[in-house]
C-alpha cells in the first residue's frame, strides 16, 4: 500500500510540474502512470511461473508450459529487426503473459467479458492467448504461431509506446504494428478485403476509429502507414514517434517531417 501511496504522490507532482513548465502533461506523466498499472497486472499473476530469454520474460501457467519456447523463439527472432525499424532499444526485458482463460486475460487489461483479443498490450506488458485457444488441432502449431500469433504485433505497440510516452492515435499504433507483421513476416493485414465505397477519411480515423468496421479500419490504418514509410521511409515514422514522444501532435510532426498535410495525405492515400 504504501508503494503505491508514494507513486500516487509522484503522479500528483509530476502533472504539477508539467504545468508549471508548459510542457505536455501527457507525456511527461504516462511513464509513471504506466508503472503503476504494470504493477497492478503483475499483482494479478503473482502466481503464474515464470521463464526468461535474452530479451522477454514469460508468465504463464502450467498448461501452457509446452508452449513457452515457442513464444520465446518467435520473440526473440524479431526483436532486433523490430527495433532497428523503430530505433528504440526497451529498457529491460519485457514481459509476456500467456493466459488459458480468455476471461482472465481481459480482466486484468480492462477488456470487456465477452470481447476476443488474440493479444493485448496494456502499460508496458503484453499478454496473449495460449495457442490452444486458437490454433485448431491437427494445423501446425509452430508454422501458425509465428506466421499469424500477436507476439510481433503486441511488441510493436510496446515499442511504440515507450517511444511516443502514450502520446499516439489509435490508428496509427494499429498501422504501425500491422506494417511489422508485414515488414517481418510478409502478413498482409485484409488482403482480399474490400471497402463499402471510398475508404475511410482521415477525420473517420482520428475520431472515430473505434466505432468503424474493425477489418476495415485496420486495413486503412496498415495501407496509411505502410504509404508513409514507402514514400518517406521508416526514418519519417521513427521521428515521428520522437516528436509524439516529445509531446507535439502527429499533425504538427507530419508536417514537420514531411512539409504536407497528414489529412491531405491519408485522404489521398491509394488503397
Amino acid at each position: 500500500m504504501r508503494k503505491n501511496k508514494n507513486l500516487v504522490a509522484i503522479v500528483f507532482i509530476v502533472f504539477v510540474l508539467a504545468i508549471l513548465l508548459n510542457g505536455s502533461i501527457l507525456t511527461k506523466a504516462y511513464p509513471v502512470y504506466k508503472v503503476i498499472g504494470k504493477d497492478k497486472i503483475e499483482n494479478s499473476i503473482k502466481n503464474f511461473k515464470t521463464k526468461e530469454g535474452k530479451h522477454f520474460i514469460i508468465r504463464y501457467t502450467e498448461p501452457d508450459s509446452k508452449y513457452v519456447d515457442l513464444i520465446i523463439n518467435t520473440a526473440e527472432k524479431h526483436y532486433y529487426d523490430i527495433i532497428k525499424d523503430l530505433g528504440y532499444t526497451p529498457k529491460g526485458k519485457s514481459t509476456i503473459i500467456v493466459y488459458n482463460n480468455p476471461d482472465e486475460m481481459n480482466k486484468d487489461f480492462s477488456l470487456a467479458k465477452g470481447e476476443n483479443a488474440m493479444g493485448i498490450y496494456l502499460n508496458g506488458v503484453i499478454s496473449i492467448e495460449s495457442p490452444s485457444l486458437w490454433i485448431s488441432p491437427g494445423q501446425d502449431v509452430t508454422k501458425v504461431f509465428q506466421y499469424e500469433g500477436p507476439v510481433v504485433h503486441e511488441f510493436t505497440h510496446l515499442v511504440v509506446d515507450d517511444i511516443a510516452n502514450g502520446n499516439y492515435p489509435i490508428w496509427f499504433t494499429e498501422g504501425i504494428a500491422l506494417l511489422e507483421e508485414y515488414r517481418q513476416d510478409g502478413y498482409e493485414w485484409g488482403k482480399d478485403l474490400n471497402y463499402n465505397g471510398a475508404p475511410y477519411t482521415y477525420e473517420q480515423l482520428k475520431n472515430d476509429f473505434n466505432s468503424l468496421d474493425e477489418m476495415l479500419a485496420y486495413k486503412r490504418a496498415f495501407q496509411v502507414t505502410k504509404a508513409i514509410s514507402d514514400k518517406y521511409g521508416m526514418g519519417t515514422i521513427r521521428e515521428m514517434l520522437r516528436d509524439l514522444g516529445s509531446g507535439m501532435s502527429i499533425e504538427s510532426s507530419f508536417y514537420k517531417e514531411t512539409g504536407l498535410r497528414l489529412d491531405v495525405f491519408v485522404n489521398n492515400a491509394k488503397e
